[in-house]
């Protein structure tokens, strides 16, 4: 009966540990998805694509708010899941010429709340 007893307790204390593992990972992976918008922003700001119109150039570009949330728990079958909560924004920019549109700041047009959803599978987490 004893060794039952330490036998229950130490598959909770596994479990816990590989619970907070799984926990640390993911605002790892959240970091990181997060780190992968900042660059596609970067991207997305280097090939905007410039239109000239009576009043000049414009050219948009898909940028991502840096506030966000990372939430996981767990789902269907104890498989734990994870949630990553942010904002898209579509921006203009406006100038009389590229040069002075390049330097101008930009101007939100649009704005999308984004939810993206990721399971624990095989050991790490994934889209």
């Amino acid at each position: 009966m004893k060794s039952m007893i330490i036998v229950a307790v130490l598959v909770g204390m596994v479990s816990a540990v590989e619970a907070q593992d799984v926990a640390t990972a993911f605002q790892g992976f959240c970091d990181e998805w997060m780190h992968k918008l900042e660059e596609r922003e970067h991207a997305n700001v280097s090939h905007i694509k410039w239109e000239t119109n009576a009043n000049g150039v414009q050219g948009d570009y898909v940028g991502y708010t840096h506030e966000h949330t990372c939430v996981m728990k767990d789902g269907t079958d104890s498989v734990p899941i994870g949630k990553i909560n942010y904002r898209e924004v579509r921006y203009e920019k406006h100038g009389g010429s590229i040069a002075e549109a390049e330097q101008s700041a930009p101007q939100p047009v649009e704005i999308t709340e984004v939810t993206e959803i990721f399971r624990y599978s095989k050991g790490k987490w994934v889209y």
